[in-house]
């Protein structure tokens, strides 16, 4: 929700020459059974890939996850470690095993759907993507496939078709919303999940998908009246908790927004979204170093997740450690290497210290990005600097 910040703030770094996701809700609970679990190896594995360390964080994880395939945290994370080296055969057979152990896994179906988009499996990405939803990765996967085949146009006339002829059929709104939203067409992807909301209006997941559209076109104070509504039906539902501190954020009230993260935390402690957040709380103090210390809890926390990175670079960025902001840059780069935010803002630390070279190549993976906001500053820096 904060791209608009990261924009200003690598703006104004360079001016001197001197990030965060929004939570969703795919929690899984699988019964136990022996041998146990033992979040210590996951924790110790987090720790690796956290520090860079991809291949002593699989060689530590793969032994335990054949002796523990219940364990899907664990299952998960080795699958993600695989695709990122890539060994995509290796992270096929890891997830295939979660999914035969629970056919309704919608977050490993997601993971099975981009693995073969990679390998241009396009017929068994979509099915995968299909069985991954509601969860939101596979609403992106399926534009991005469509995208790929070259039919992206004829996905969205056939959703708009279907919600015409059906306004009733709840789940092909959320698609329709879903799909508007991952193009950036965020107003279209507000009136469909107004649609959603106003049949629905006791479902917290409408009411979040609605106030993540408000946020997308800047209208926090309608977003806050959703968020709110859906925690009165439940008080303990962490997405709108943690979503509504960060729309307090985005309003630069931290007073009203540290206690609901801080209640997030709780209904989630390693909720890396709630800790990126509460990093942020201090950084608006001036306390960075705090900050810092929340951003590399937020990474050993969900070490896949670009935002702390980001936050934890420009933190550096603007202490003038400028290797350490590198390091931050890169290490998210290494698990998120698409990720145009991650990309603008090394360009941005690589171009305030001189190295012209390095940051014109990223400027021009970030002018790559699907966010456009990113894409035209990138631009905008790129069309300075000096020729060759």
């Amino acid at each position: 929700m904060r791209l608009l910040r990261t924009i200003a703030v690598a703006a104004a770094l360079l001016a001197a020459q001197a990030g965060p996701a929004l939570a969703t809700e795919t929690t899984l609970v699988l019964p136990g059974g022996p041998p146990k679990n033992d979040p210590a190896v996951l924790d110790a594995a987090r720790a690796k890939v956290a520090a860079g360390d991809t291949k002593g964080a699989i060689a530590g994880l793969a032994p335990y996850v054949a002796d523990h395939p219940q364990d899907v945290a664990a299952g998960r994370l080795l699958g993600d470690l695989y695709f990122r080296v890539p060994d995509y055969a290796k992270a096929e057979k890891i997830w295939k095993a979660l999914i035969a152990f629970d056919p309704s896994d919608r977050e490993t179906h997601g993971r099975l759907g981009a693995l073969y988009a990679v390998q241009d499996r396009i017929n068994e990405s979509m099915s995968e993507f299909q069985l991954s939803l509601p969860n939101r990765a596979g609403y992106v996967g399926l534009v991005m496939i469509h995208k790929k085949v070259g039919d992206l146009t004829d996905y969205l006339a056939g959703l708009r078709t279907e919600t015409e002829l059906h306004p009733f059929n709840l789940p092909k709104w959320s698609e329709l919303g879903q799909a508007e939203r991952a193009l950036h067409h965020y107003a279209a992807a507000l009136d469909a999940f107004n649609h959603v909301a106003g049949i629905r209006p006791q479902s917290c997941a409408a009411r979040v998908d609605l106030a993540n559209a408000l946020v997308d076109l800047g209208r926090i104070d309608p977003a806050i009246v959703h968020l709110k509504a859906c925690i009165a039906v439940d008080p303990s539902y962490y997405a709108a908790v943690v979503n509504l501190g960060e729309a307090y954020l985005e309003k630069s009230d931290p007073v009203t927004a540290r206690p609901l993260l801080d209640r997030a935390l709780a209904l989630h402690p390693e909720g890396s979204e709630a800790l990126v957040d509460i990093g942020y709380t201090y950084d608006m103090k001036g306390d960075w170093k705090t900050a810092v210390g929340y951003y590399n809890r937020a990474i050993r926390s969900d070490p896949l997740r670009p935002e702390a990175y980001i936050d934890l670079g420009y933190d550096y960025s603007e202490q003038r450690l400028f290797p350490l902001a590198e390091a931050a840059y890169l290490k998210g780069l290494a698990v998120a290497q698409d990720d145009g935010r991650l990309h603008y803002m090394l360009a941005v630390t690589y171009n305030v210290q001189g190295k012209v070279a390095l940051a014109r190549d990223q400027y021009r993976f970030a002018i790559n990005s699907d966010e456009p906001v990113i894409v035209r500053q990138a631009e905008h820096e790129l069309a300075l600097l000096p020729p060759k």
